[in-house]
């Protein structure tokens, strides 16, 4: 018998459908971090929970994402990912430490 092929839903203009914060918040998560894969932007933030509960908990992730726009670089279409610890440490910048001047 052969696999059944899983069906992931689709926006119309081919975005996967991600979850909704309701879902999101169900879990624990309340923290989200905004990053923009593409090589010339890369930049990143990390949207508090204070920041993130203004939204309704039937909004979807994937419906939040045309709507960013970079204000270093204008770029448009960043990634929203939950803000857990381990997604923070796998793509924020780690802080640079100094050596203190004498």
């Amino acid at each position: 018998m052969p696999c059944s092929r899983r069906h992931t839903p689709t926006h119309a203009d081919g975005r996967p459908l991600k979850i909704t914060l309701g879902d999101l918040r169900s879990t624990g998560v309340r923290d989200l971090i905004v990053f923009w894969l593409d090589y010339r932007c890369s930049h990143n933030v990390k949207l508090a929970a204070e920041y993130v509960d203004r939204w309704p908990n039937e909004l979807r992730i994937s419906q939040l994402e045309p709507r960013f726009v970079c204000t270093a670089c204008g770029m448009r279409g960043p990634c929203i990912v939950a803000g857990s610890n381990g997604t923070e440490q796998a793509i924020l910048p780690s802080k640079i430490r100094s050596a203190p001047m004498d």
